[in-house]
């Protein structure tokens, strides 16, 4: 049994190693679109989160607004994207303004490849234990991503490689959901509490990933749950008496106005969780033909505390 599990944890290194050297590559092509994009119409993503943060601060009731430049606007050329997420992402980006654009553009990038690392050690610390083919479809669907999302042949990688050309939070948002979901498996309710929180700038992915969450955070789900609502009202809340923020945010999602399309790097965090709730489904039937198995996994887990 020892030298299985040496095995199974030998075979997912390497696999999470090769992960990392593919995503890196494809980061490399990413960056460099990114320094180098010419949009006829809008800028890249990123710009969205730029010039939301920059109307925080100098015109905060135009935070929701199209794109188009207001006076007193950041110059984003050609024309800034629309910023569509909860209010609360702006605490967190907001930092972001003491660089200029493309200086802010490039370390938001570096940030999003290092949070790869962050998704690859969440990733191991959820599946090592279960089906070691599983564990490996895990590592690659969340680290790579190789399913065809556009027509552009010549990346592979493409939600990867999309979301770094255009600077978009979605990789990022990788690390955050899946680390809740680690969180939550380790039994850290104030840790997943916070992340789930973190990773709701685009609540979509969190909704998905709810069953998932409160699987794991069987043991605690009442301290999970008032924890993760009490952060998430924390860092929103004050945005419905500063401007009306929080107002506008919620007229604008509830009229459709801030919804978009799907895109390939839309599908890098909504893969990631539906291929985890899938392996953990697998995992959860394996142990249910055990028998036993399954029923001592079960009374040993259902406790609630």
């Amino acid at each position: 049994m020892l030298a299985i599990a040496k095995y199974k944890k030998k075979v997912l290194f390497i696999v999470i190693i090769i992960s990392l050297v593919l995503n890196a590559y494809t980061f490399s092509l990413g960056y460099s679109a990114a320094l180098n994009s010419n949009l006829e119409e809008y800028a890249n993503d990123f710009s969205a989160y730029y010039i939301g943060a920059w109307r925080l601060f100098y015109n905060p009731t135009q935070i929701y607004a199209p794109g188009h430049y207001l006076p007193g606007d950041y110059v984003i050329e050609p024309t800034p994207q629309i910023f569509k997420y909860t209010p609360s992402f702006l605490v967190f980006f907001s930092p972001f303004l003491a660089l200029n654009y493309q200086g802010a553009l490039n370390l938001f990038n570096v940030l999003q490849f290092l949070s790869v690392f962050a998704s690859a050690f969440f990733v191991y610390r959820l599946v090592k234990d279960k089906n070691l083919f599983l564990g490996c479809v895990a590592v690659i669907m969340v680290l790579l991503v190789p399913i065809a999302l556009s027509f552009d042949a010549r990346i592979i990688f493409q939600g990867y490689y999309w979301g770094y050309a255009m600077g978009n939070a979605h990789i990022i948002q990788v690390s955050l959901i899946v680390g809740a979901l680690y969180f939550a498996f380790a039994k850290k309710p104030w840790v997943c509490a916070f992340l789930v929180m973190a990773a709701s700038f685009d609540p979509r992915i969190t909704l998905l990933a709810l069953p998932l969450l409160l699987w794991y955070s069987r043991r605690s789900v009442y301290k999970s749950v008032i924890f993760s609502m009490g952060f998430i009202i924390a860092f929103n809340g004050p945005f419905f008496f500063y401007h009306n923020i929080g107002l506008t945010f919620m007229q604008e999602e509830v009229r459709g106005s801030i919804v978009s399309q799907m895109y390939a790097y839309d599908w890098v965090p909504l893969l990631a969780v539906v291929v985890l709730t899938i392996i953990e489904v697998i995992h959860l039937i394996h142990l249910k033909k055990s028998g036993v198995h399954f029923l001592s996994c079960i009374r040993r887990n259902l406790k609630i505390t």
